[in-house]
């Protein structure tokens, strides 16, 4: 009897273990589109641990971007990535260009920044592999992600019918604080993109007033563009942006509040800061080589993706040559151009450096950077200071935090001087140590 009831027991197991590795186990992976336009790797290295880990669980996304992150062919079973690199690099060269003729504007940058968004999104949406995609059956997919920035793949939600999730590789700028119902004043919850937010003078406040009226002018124009292109592409039906915002149901930020500075938020708006951090890696031996024997020290250079060398004037390029030969530090500077400056022994270029990487090493003494958000993260995880020459976007933001924070220097790259840069420099330093 005991004999039997013993083989009940271990086929009662048995079977109940079978149903569940085939019920259990059978779960219903979602279909995604993923649209991220915007043609900038510090915005795309955001969007990547978000898709990447999507994948690994077993959901099937498909991927607009300007930078994919697999080589053709190399993608897992369950990604597509549709590569819009060609012609939306395209659009931002030619952008750029006007950006670097017009560094000294605000007002300037804010109007071709706009212009560059809604270019780059027109050329991606009218291409083959993404007209390809807007004819699949409107059910075809179970969720949205769309870079936040960038409006008109609002568009998209008319289209598909599915729940959506903007992702901001940045903080919250204006629209999206319109967008969420998050509380706007201009001085107690700034948006992003901002040149000056502390210790204000009234006049300086009067010209920061001056700036958000403009920025809210452009934003409904640039609003009216995008109306336009959705109605040429999906119809004269298709509601209008202000109305397709509500069909947001979250928001992703990909900042700190300890950052971006405390505000009220309602609960469908999540922060993700540090999102694209990755385990450190081990640095190339020459680079490691080099590092491990500098005596006093390693200064790094880098202005970022957007930021390229030839936007800087030549005599702004020989206040930075001739103060870097009188440091006793090393400097590694990224330098993006084919043909560089007479440089002194103290200095070695690269066109790219494994930067997280790179500043998590004992002998870095100081990161010279534009202030984007994604170098500012890697450095305050690093425990690097920072100097911050801001250009665009909202790298005046975070650099004027650098002082607030106490972790670094605001400089204005256009009114630098030599004796500055380098007490600056020397005055950072000093103070970490």
């Amino acid at each position: 009897m005991y004999e039997i009831l013993v083989i009940l027991r271990y086929n009662f197991i048995s079977v109940t273990l079978f149903f569940i590795s085939i019920f259990g186990a059978n779960v219903e992976a979602a279909k995604i589109l993923a649209v991220f336009p915007v043609p900038s790797i510090s915005h795309q290295i955001v969007f990547r641990p978000l898709t990447q880990e999507l994948v690994r669980r077993g959901h099937e996304l498909t991927v607009i971007t300007p930078n994919p992150a697999f080589s053709k062919g190399q993608a897992p079973q369950n990604l597509i990535e549709i590569d819009v690199q060609n012609i939306s690099y395209a659009v931002k060269n030619t952008i750029m260009e006007k950006v670097s003729e017009n560094k000294n504007s605000l007002f300037k940058q804010m109007m071709l920044l706009s212009e560059f968004f809604l270019k780059v999104f027109e050329v991606q949406l009218k291409s083959e592999e993404f007209q390809r995609i807007l004819r699949l059956d409107k059910n075809y997919f179970d969720l949205l992600l769309i870079e936040a920035c960038v409006s008109g793949t609002l568009g998209l939600s008319h289209v598909f019918k599915a729940p959506v999730i903007q992702v901001s590789s940045l903080g919250a700028l204006m629209l999206n604080h319109q967008a969420m119902g998050i509380p706007m004043h201009p001085f107690l919850y700034p948006a992003s993109i901002r040149t000056r937010i502390y210790n204000l003078t009234v006049s300086e406040k009067f010209s920061e007033l001056l700036g958000i009226a403009f920025s809210m002018y452009m934003a409904d124009y640039t609003e009216n563009e995008y109306n336009q292109l959705l109605r040429e592409n999906f119809g004269i039906d298709v509601p209008t942006i202000a109305t397709l915002t509500n069909n947001i149901d979250m928001l992703f930020l990909n900042t700190n509040p300890i950052w971006s500075g405390s505000y009220p938020v309602p609960p469908n708006v999540v922060f993700i800061g540090g999102i694209h951090q990755n385990k450190i890696k081990e640095l190339p031996k020459d680079l490691k080589s080099h590092l491990d024997s500098s005596k006093n020290g390693v200064i790094y250079v880098s202005f970022g993706s957007n930021v390229k060398m030839d936007m800087f004037s030549p005599k702004i390029i020989k206040i930075l040559v001739t103060v870097f030969s009188e440091l006793p530090y090393d400097i590694l500077w990224k330098w993006d151009q084919d043909k560089p400056p007479r440089l002194p022994e103290n200095v070695k270029i690269a066109k790219w450096f494994p930067q997280a990487d790179l500043l998590q090493h004992p002998k870095i003494k100081l990161f010279v950077t534009q202030g984007g958000l994604q170098s500012t993260d890697e450095a305050i995880t690093a425990g690097v200071p920072l100097i911050g020459f801001p250009i665009l976007a909202d790298q005046a933001y975070n650099a004027e935090k650098y002082e607030h924070f106490n972790i670094g220097m605001k400089l204005d790259i256009g009114k630098i001087t030599k004796e500055q840069l380098k007490n600056s420099i020397l005055s950072v330093i000093g103070n970490v140590e």
